[in-house]
C-alpha cells in the first residue's frame, strides 16, 4: 500500500499505467480464454476444429508480435498498444454483429483478434520500462505482475454477466470488449517520457 500511495504522489503516470494495463491485459487474456468457448458454442466448431483454430491463432499471434517490435521502435509502445486495442474492439464487434455468418466469420475476425493480442502484450512491457521511476525497476515489475493477477476476475465476470443478462452466448463477446474498452480509456491519459536518442 505504501508503494501504491508513493506512486500516486510521485509518479502518477506509472500508477495509471499499472491500473490501465491490469484491466486491458485481462481483456486480452479473455480473448484467448473464451475464444474456444465462443467458437464451439456460437459458431459450431467441432473439438478438432477448435484445436486447428487454436494452433492457427497462436501462429498468427506470434508472427504479429514479431512484426510489432519494429512498430514499437518506430512509433513507440503506447501507440502500438492503443492501435492494438482499437483493432481488437473493431474485430470483436464484428464477431458479435456478424455472428449469424457461421464459421467463416469467426475464422476471419477471430484470427484478426489474435493479430492484435501479442503486440499489445509485448508493447505493454516495453511501455512499462519507460514509465518506471529510475531505481525502482524490480519493484514496479513486481507490481505489474501483482496488479495483473488482482484484475483477473474482470473478463470472466463481464463475459458471464452479459450472457446471463441476454441469454445468448455471443453477447459474452461484448463483455470482453467492454473490459478492453475500459482499459483503453484508462491508458489514454498516461504520459510517457521520451527516450533519448543516441548521437
Amino acid at each position: 500500500w505504501r508503494d501504491v500511495t508513493g506512486l500516486w504522489r510521485h509518479s502518477r503516470s506509472t500508477l495509471r499505467f499499472l491500473v490501465a494495463s491490469a484491466v486491458y491485459r485481462d481483456g486480452l487474456a479473455g480473448v484467448f480464454t473464451f475464444g474456444a468457448v465462443i467458437a464451439s458454442g456460437t459458431f459450431g466448431f467441432s473439438a478438432s476444429e477448435v484445436v486447428v483454430f487454436a494452433i492457427a491463432a497462436n501462429v498468427v499471434a506470434g508472427l504479429s508480435t514479431f512484426a510489432a517490435g519494429f512498430l514499437d521502435d518506430r512509433l513507440g509502445p503506447k501507440r502500438v498498444i492503443v492501435g492494438s486495442l482499437i483493432g481488437l474492439l473493431v474485430a470483436g464487434t464484428a464477431v458479435f454483429v456478424l455472428h449469424d455468418g457461421g464459421a467463416t466469420v469467426f475464422w476471419v475476425f477471430g484470427l484478426l483478434l489474435t493479430v492484435f493480442v501479442g503486440p499489445a502484450q509485448s508493447a505493454s512491457r516495453s511501455l512499462l520500462a519507460r514509465v518506471i521511476p529510475p531505481g525502482r525497476e524490480s519493484e514496479i515489475f513486481g507490481l505489474y505482475a501483482t496488479t495483473g493477477r488482482a484484475a483477473s476476475f474482470l473478463a470472466p465476470v463481464a463475459f458471464s454477466s452479459f450472457i446471463a443478462i441476454s441469454g445468448a452466448q455471443y453477447w459474452g463477446v461484448l463483455g470482453i470488449m467492454l473490459v478492453l474498452g475500459v482499459g483503453l480509456a484508462l491508458l489514454l491519459p498516461v504520459t510517457v517520457r521520451p527516450v533519448p536518442h543516441e548521437a
